[in-house]
């Protein structure tokens, strides 16, 4: 005869079935990180693993060659690298140490011969929230002579994001900097930013973080964040198209360096010539490296972020 089961344990065996599975897709959505795949708008319409393959919007391009306007930058195609400078065919990067008022920073004055030797990279090479990576790995992955870290632009599901010519998500909150092909820059209010607009204009990357330091070659006084006082910075410049600056500087750091104030960074990137300069993510995440090495003393050792923007050799 068959033995019948009390309707208790019935009812307490499906409850912890149910809570097998709940606890199932749990884990694997916090063990598995989420890939965004951007539609022909660039918004975000569906989520993808990791695995997924990514289809998004790709500008036109129409990149210049600045072998003849900086003829003395670059070599007729041997390589000659010291401590602190690059030079080749394609690139010339000089780094600079320097140390002032207890402030210790880092300046990279970069000379490139196609848009295409700067370039931008994503952790894991996957564009999504929760894959981050070190800059230092992320730079010796993609062969890069020098790199700072980007905007950390995986750690919230809003903002812009337009890399090497992809527009992945169009959704500005703060103030953006585009960068075209043509190598120039410009930087936008959240308000004023059109990214199709952008794109149609040839926008090939776009960092949403800020704030915007320099403009029309005048270092700006009133800033869009609640972060003003002395902090570690990175941030990027341009001077001419071709022609750019990284700077990473360190702070939080007693006796060695306190950081800057975004006044005194929006002012140090004037006196190097900037026409347009941005703040990106910084705190424990300013990183700068140069060959396969880290240049500065990041915060604590530094910290995993989810992107970089890197100087390659090649194309």
């Amino acid at each position: 005869m068959r033995k019948k089961r009390h309707p208790a344990i019935m009812i307490l065996l499906d409850i912890l079935a149910v809570a097998v599975i709940v606890g199932g897709i749990a884990a694997y959505r916090l063990l598995i990180p989420e890939t965004y795949v951007a539609n022909a708008s660039g918004t975000e319409s569906a989520l993808a693993s990791v695995s997924s393959v990514n289809t998004a919007v790709s500008a036109t391009t129409g990149t210049s060659d600045w072998g003849d306007v900086f003829p003395d930058k670059f070599t007729d195609g041997e390589v000659i690298k010291t401590d602190s400078s690059y030079m080749s065919e394609n690139v010339n990067v000089t780094m600079t140490m320097v140390q002032e008022n207890g402030v210790t920073y880092y300046m990279q004055d970069i000379y490139i011969r196609s848009i295409e030797n700067l370039q931008s990279a994503f952790a894991e090479d996957t564009y999504g929230k929760a894959v981050t990576d070190w800059v230092l790995d992320m730079a010796v992955e993609n062969n890069a002579v020098t790199a700072i870290n980007g905007d950390y632009y995986g750690v919230e599901s809003g903002g812009v994001v337009i890399r090497n010519g992809v527009l992945y998500r169009d959704d500005a909150n703060s103030d953006v900097l585009v960068l075209y092909y043509d190598g120039t820059m410009k930087a936008f209010s959240a308000a004023e930013f059109d990214a199709d607009l952008e794109m149609a204009n040839g926008a090939y990357q776009a960092w949403n973080f800020g704030p915007v330091l320099v403009e029309d070659g005048t270092a700006l006084t009133s800033f869009s964040s609640r972060i003003s006082s002395a902090n570690p910075r990175t941030a990027i410049g341009y001077v001419e198209p071709g022609h750019y600056v990284f700077i990473t500087v360190d702070g939080r750091q007693a006796g060695y360096s306190s950081g800057m104030t975004l006044k005194q960074l929006a002012e140090t990137m004037e006196d190097l010539g900037c026409q347009v300069a941005y703040n990106l993510d910084g705190g424990q995440t300013s990183t700068m490296t140069f060959g396969d090495e880290i240049a500065n003393q990041p915060y604590k050792g530094g910290r995993l972020t989810s992107d970089i923007i890197f100087i390659t050799d090649g194309e």
